[in-house]
């Protein structure tokens, strides 16, 4: 169960807006002190790591542990999304991530690199 971070009593579950249900998985609330506290899906916070990161991260789970890959390998799976479409498009490295072994292509570095 989840516990508040003031004063670490069990947080109980609250509704959600329609909006809110759009952008987060959960809305807490403490009955001790009143602190209301939400969790962003998973998808969304994946995404903005990987959007606004100085080095890259994996598409599908976040991960900064990725390399570079010389050539494609045909048996991994390649990324389909939108922004890996258009960096190889314009010619971008080949990356691929070793804890969902999937391909995608970016231009900022791995993070592991010096």
């Amino acid at each position: 169960m989840v516990h508040c971070p003031n004063c670490g009593w069990e947080l109980k579950k609250t509704h959600r807006t329609v909006f809110q249900k759009l952008i987060y998985s959960g809305a807490f609330v403490c009955p001790r002190c009143g602190l209301r506290t939400r969790r962003v899906r998973a998808r969304i916070r994946v995404t903005a790591i990987f959007l606004f990161s100085r080095f890259t991260h994996c598409i599908s789970c976040g991960s900064p542990r990725v390399h570079r890959l010389a050539k494609r390998d045909r048996v991994d799976t390649m990324s389909h999304h939108p922004f890996s479409v258009i960096q190889h498009l314009i010619f971008a490295p080949l990356n691929k991530c070793p804890n969902c072994r999937l391909q995608y292509f970016d231009w900022r570095a791995p993070q592991n690199q010096d």
